[in-house]
């Protein structure tokens, strides 16, 4: 509220406020695309014509339903990261956890049915839609209003702990109620405002080409997998991308906290403590992602102990078997990654970001489509190939990632030294 104002409304709240209007828009156009392009998306994914009817029709409900929660998806991943921009880490961690409360209880509810539009594959994508949108609900809630007392009209023990409190937590921040008075749902009907779009125009090209090209590795995988390595490969992948996903999220933290503290430093005027401070945190950083890729490591390295609560199929659970020791390479420096990854983001380096993934986008399928080929020509490829194709190409990433910190770095070195020596001057 003390930032600079624009119009009588402060920079901060008018930006946060654009940015959720944009996130609707931006993910409303994204839904009615794959609303409308379902069933060629599907087919070129499935990459075969042996499709099971019934099959294609659950996926292609499964896919619409999911759609019509892109603008809350949207509009979720900007409350959060603007909260945690704010250093606000409770706010977005309690609508998540309430959302991820009602997906359980609906998937519950809902899976079992016999209905094919409510249960089933739609159930869980019903389930997921309702659950998105309850957070989208509650993070327009929490911004939107104020607590209904405010600390003039507690009592005087209440009044106690608040301020001591803040004397324990002298940087501590809520994002309750920040926008106030300022969240007009007719607005959000509106296409945003014209220098709303500009502000952000710059970011555009960049982190959509960064996610683009993230996502297009994992849509080749699949690709591979189910049109020309089989039922059993497609049974394992189907195992390993599950666990995968579920545990990526613990090291994406990294990348988060990164973005997170950086802007603040990355901002400031060159010198030693612009330099030191950066230093500093990428080295803390470092130290954490190295506990937690120990920390994953160990715990896909426990993947074959629990593989009988996942198949009973004796050949899947052989070649799930297989990839774990790829897998644990990939987890053990998973958390540096992301945090390399997050450091990049977090000092404002969307240029070479984008070009990197746009150049992985072109090149990692393009590999993946190989493998496809050799298959299909009977080579002896496998599962294992797609993986440690994976496994290249995540080390790839991780050592240009690194290379770059380690780069910026000596250039935020170099500028401090520079502005120390013309002060003395």
């Amino acid at each position: 509220e003390r930032d600079r104002c624009f119009n009588g409304r402060p920079t901060t709240a008018r930006a946060f406020l654009g940015a959720l209007h944009l996130s609707l828009w931006t993910g409303a156009a994204l839904g009615v695309a794959l609303i409308a392009f379902t069933r060629p998306m599907l087919r070129g994914i499935i990459g075969n014509d042996v499709m099971d009817p019934a099959i294609f029709s659950a996926s292609m409900k499964y896919v619409r339903i999911r759609a019509l929660g892109m603008p809350a998806a949207a509009l979720i991943g900007t409350a959060q990261a603007a909260c945690l921009g704010m250093k606000d880490v409770k706010s977005p961690l309690n609508v998540i956890l309430v959302a991820s409360v009602v997906n359980l209880v609906l998937d519950l509810c809902l899976v079992g049915l016999p209905q094919p539009w409510i249960g089933g594959a739609a159930g869980a994508a019903w389930a997921t839609l309702v659950a998105q949108w309850t957070a989208a609900g509650l993070f327009l809630q929490w911004l939107g209003r104020k607590p209904a007392r405010d600390v003039a009209k507690m009592d005087f023990e209440e009044s106690l702990k608040a301020s001591k409190r803040q004397l324990q937590h002298p940087n501590s921040f809520s994002t309750r109620g920040f926008l106030s008075g300022r969240i007009n749902r007719s607005a959000f009907w509106k296409q945003p405002e014209s220098d709303v779009k500009k502000g952000f125009q710059p970011y555009v090209v960049p982190v959509t080409t960064t996610q683009v090209g993230r996502c297009s590795t994992y849509v080749a995988m699949g690709h591979v997998v189910s049109s020309s390595l089989g039922i059993v490969p497609m049974a394992a992948n189907q195992i390993v991308t599950s666990i995968f996903y579920t545990l990526i999220p613990v090291a994406d933290s990294l990348s988060l906290t990164a973005q997170t503290f950086l802007p603040r430093i990355s901002t400031q005027p060159d010198g030693p403590m612009k330099a030191g401070a950066l230093q500093q945190t990428i080295l803390n950083l470092s130290k954490v992602a190295g506990i937690c890729g120990l920390f994953l490591a160990a715990v896909v390295a426990c993947i074959p102990a629990g593989l009988t609560l996942f198949t009973a199929d004796e050949a899947v659970v052989s070649l799930v078997q297989e990839l774990v020791p790829i897998l644990v390479v990939i987890f053990s420096l998973h958390g540096v990654f992301c945090g390399a990854e997050g450091v990049l983001l977090g000092q404002r380096d969307l240029g070479f970001l984008g070009c990197m993934y746009a150049l992985f986008f072109v090149v990692v399928p393009t590999l993946m489509l190989r493998v496809k080929a050799a298959a299909l020509r009977g080579a002896p490829v496998g599962l294992a190939s797609v993986w440690n194709l994976f496994l290249a190409y995540q080390l790839f990433r991780i050592a240009t990632w690194v290379s770059r910190v380690a780069w910026l770095q000596r250039q935020t070195n170099r500028r401090g030294k520079e502005a120390q020596t013309s002060g003395r001057l």
